[in-house]
């Protein structure tokens, strides 16, 4: 009997020590905010900065808790299914949508509502309201930009590849046998994302229906465009869906990986795993300014058939344990060196206007550069497929500059004193492909001689 007490006089010992330590935790956990956000899409030094910017607001200490995710889907399962207590969160525009509509986000406070309102890009706000937040009290929308493709202009070793906008100015790209290399092998990555993968593969099957509604390309602000445009990124069923899967099977031999985060670090890092890739412009954004070689040689487009302008978004957990400091970081976010770091940092369009405007400021022209002051302030590069279209864009002084003229149109213009031209080596290469499996040409001093008799 002795022995029994002992052991439940420990036990009660235990469980008191235990439940101190829990209440310990709960203390703590009243100063500390929790964040998950996207890989690489803030600065330690900006969410660190919030500490001393919250002491000044509040007079109080607080502790930031960040964690990275890779996917809106595992953050999903974080918050729907394991309750967990992140106080702000990072989802996509869609995955907000659905987190209001599963009532798994809470609602801002009005203070934080009057700064959103007051800070926020207007047309950003129009954009949030039209898509997944219509009364804009749940979400602060963090960074927006575009999906589309990124290639390296010179790393790919395959002749009639390189430098070749054409290529990569279509989702095509994606099922096109010229990127494959020498062995049969694809090169592109693919994002390992249901909603990225089913959108490039919608796009590419509507193409056709895309040249005709946009006029070839030339009027992207037709209704019957707009109208199939918001079909593809609206509408899902079983015919659609079937489409989709056809198309991705398709595509399978041309992918090099699918991926999530890696793929810019293998393109920035050239290691030759890939030419080019499905990309977010943030991602594109933030490996192309780097200031390596490598990043020199990588380019982002947004295919002529169109695409989805994206939102990243702040919200509040349902889950949240510490609201105040949560709201308090929203606003901090707004604050116009905060909104521009931030743009700085991730690679794409911050939703801050000051911020925005202030970045934009900086891009343009540099009175004090090194080389000296550029002699045009703005550059604006307008990206027209067609040869003829972009000449007679040209004639009508839509554009300024052209890199060549159609040949069609060769010795049009010689002559004329209104136009100028400068002759420069390019950047494109001609080659003689050879069929080493030709009795001829498949002898070694055949091939000696026609290199040499090449000037």
């Amino acid at each position: 009997m002795k022995k029994r007490i002992s052991v439940l006089v420990a036990l009660v010992a235990i469980l008191g020590t235990l439940l101190a330590v829990f209440t310990g935790c709960a203390g703590n956990r009243e100063n500390t905010l929790r964040i998950a956000n996207w890989g690489e899409y803030m600065s330690e030094e900006t969410y660190n900065g919030f500490v001393e910017w919250y002491k000044e607001k509040t007079g109080e200490d607080v502790t930031v808790d960040y964690k990275e995710f890779d996917t809106n889907e595992n953050l999903y399962t974080w918050i729907a299914t394991k309750h967990d207590d992140y106080d702000l969160i990072c989802p996509s525009d869609y995955m907000l949508q659905r987190m209001i509509k599963e009532d798994l986000l809470l609602e801002l406070d009005a203070e934080t509502k009057e700064v959103l309102n007051a800070k926020i890009n207007p047309t950003v706000i129009n954009m949030v309201k039209g898509s997944y937040d219509p009364d804009f009290k749940y979400t602060m929308p963090y960074v927006w930009g575009t999906l589309g493709i990124m290639f390296n202009t010179s790393s790919d070793g395959q002749a009639g590849l390189q430098n070749e906008l054409d290529t990569y100015s279509s989702w095509t790209a994606f099922w096109n046998d010229s990127t494959l290399d020498s062995d049969g092998n694809g090169k592109a990555f693919m994002k390992n994302s249901v909603r990225d993968a089913y959108t490039v593969a919608m796009l590419y099957a509507k193409r056709e229906q895309l040249k005709t509604a946009s006029n070839n390309y030339t009027d992207y602000s037709t209704t019957e465009y707009q109208n199939l445009l918001k079909q593809i990124f609206a509408e899902a069923n079983d015919e659609t869906v079937q489409i989709a899967k056809t198309n991705l099977l398709a595509q399978k031999k041309y992918v090099m990986n699918y991926e999530v985060d890696s793929g810019k670090d293998d393109m920035l890092l050239d290691t030759n795993k890939g030419y080019f890739g499905l990309f977010w412009s943030c991602d594109a954004g933030y490996v192309m300014s780097d200031e390596s070689a490598n990043a020199k040689r990588l380019y982002y487009t947004v295919p002529i058939e169109g695409g989805n302008v994206w939102v990243d978004g702040f919200a509040i957990s349902k889950y949240a344990k510490n609201t105040k400091a949560a709201n308090y970081f929203i606003q901090y976010l707004c604050e116009k060196e905060v909104g521009y770091d931030c743009m700085d940092y991730v690679g794409s369009t911050t939703a801050v206007a000051e911020s925005a405007e202030q970045y934009k400021a900086d891009l343009l022209a540099n009175e004090e550069f090194f080389g000296g002051a550029p002699k045009t302030k703005n550059l604006i590069f307008s990206i027209i497929p067609d040869p003829e279209t972009y000449y007679q864009a040209f004639l009508n002084e839509e554009v300024d500059y052209i890199g060549s003229l159609p040949a069609q149109h060769s010795g049009d213009l010689d002559g004329d004193p209104n136009y100028s031209f400068v002759e420069a080596l390019g950047t494109n290469r001609t080659y003689v492909t050879v069929n080493f499996q030709d009795e001829i040409f498949g002898q070694k001093v055949v091939r000696q001689a026609m290199a040499m008799g090449l000037d």
